[in-house]
């Protein structure tokens, strides 16, 4: 099986430089089974994939970070082109959830195992997203695959803060590994209400509804890590045919700040707290209250809308996973 490696050429630099140490060592010693190309643009690592995908006995290979698996994916859903992931990016939030330690810490083993044919594919579940305007018109530039973990609420202005930082020091690895958490701390203390409800098919054909209309966020998990190590769904499996969610209600701030702990370290998962709806499912509807219109991301990219819509779908992505 040959390999298109897509790398992106803005990825974090130390890890970067590995990656291309070890891709001319491996490369030299299996000429002409391997092709590399770097991302020039924005959105170049999905026009290099969708382009790819039509090739035959061809493994694509996402090198990056979870911005670059997302294109990847995205490009690759529902076709016969299958998907490996080398993290280079700060987070690497999906590949905690489906690499084992050492490959998601050691750059070089990924390459030798990706070159020596180490890994087995399978079929992995995608989120499909579907954003709505208030007239119930689809928004296409809010409808995507999610292959990692989509959220509404807090997370999203979390997130938005925590790229603002980034930005203003990208050079700074300090700031890349604290500013998620230090942008939940500052958004915890500022506004955490946010309206919406929410309805769920569950697997014995009733219906799971919200319980108010006052939320701090909620969580649709197809992984488990998100944030740069928040883990919202330590259960979570790529390949169930189910979404893990989590709704956290609305609460005061002492609260907010223990449940948002229990929360980054997964240990809010069978605690019993009263503040959460945790719940499994394969299709979810999310419609905002009031004024407002939901503000949400998926796997790190932004979207909003009135009403969006959440569905697993089994076996869309063929995941190659190192053995």
């Amino acid at each position: 099986m040959k390999k298109l490696f897509i790398v992106n050429s803005r990825a974090e630099p130390r890890h970067l430089e590995i990656f291309k140490k070890a891709y001319s060592k491996y490369s030299s010693e299996h000429e002409g089974d391997a092709e590399i190309l770097y991302t020039e643009y924005g959105g170049h690592a999905a026009d290099i994939a969708r382009e790819a995908a039509a090739r035959d006995d061809l493994l694509i290979v996402a090198c990056g970070g979870d911005g670059t698996i997302h294109e990847v994916a995205n490009a690759l859903a529902e076709t016969e082109a299958s998907m490996a992931i080398i993290p280079l990016g700060t987070g690497n939030d999906f590949a905690r959830s489906v690499l084992d330690d050492a490959h998601r810490k050691d750059r070089e083993l990924c390459v030798r195992d990706i070159f020596e044919n180490r890994f087995n594919i399978i079929n992995a579940d995608l989120i499909k997203v579907t954003c709505y305007d208030r007239d119930g018109n689809i928004n296409e530039s809010g409808t995507c695959w999610c292959n990692n973990i989509a959220s509404i609420g807090l997370d999203t202005e979390v997130q938005l803060r925590a790229k603002t930082k980034v930005l203003a020091k990208p050079n700074s690895r300090l700031v890349r590994d604290t500013a998620y958490l230090t942008s939940a701390l500052d958004c915890v203390l500022g506004n955490r209400k946010f309206r919406f409800k929410y309805s769920a098919a569950k697997a014995d054909g009733n219906t799971h509804t919200s319980n108010n209309n006052n939320y701090t966020l909620m969580a649709v998990c197809n992984a488990s890590y998100y944030g740069h190590g928040f883990c919202p769904a330590p259960n979570a499996k790529i390949d169930d045919g189910l979404m893990n969610c989590c709704a956290v209600d609305a609460v005061g701030l002492p609260r907010s700040l223990y449940l948002l702990l229990k929360y980054k370290k997964g240990k809010h998962v069978g605690a019993g707290f009263k503040e959460m709806d945790i719940f499994d499912t394969s299709s979810l509807t999310i419609e905002a209250l009031g004024d407002k219109e939901l503000n949400g991301n998926y796997d790190g990219e932004d979207f909003s809308g009135h009403k969006v819509t959440f569905e697993c779908c089994p076996g869309t992505l063929r995941l190659a996973l190192y053995i």
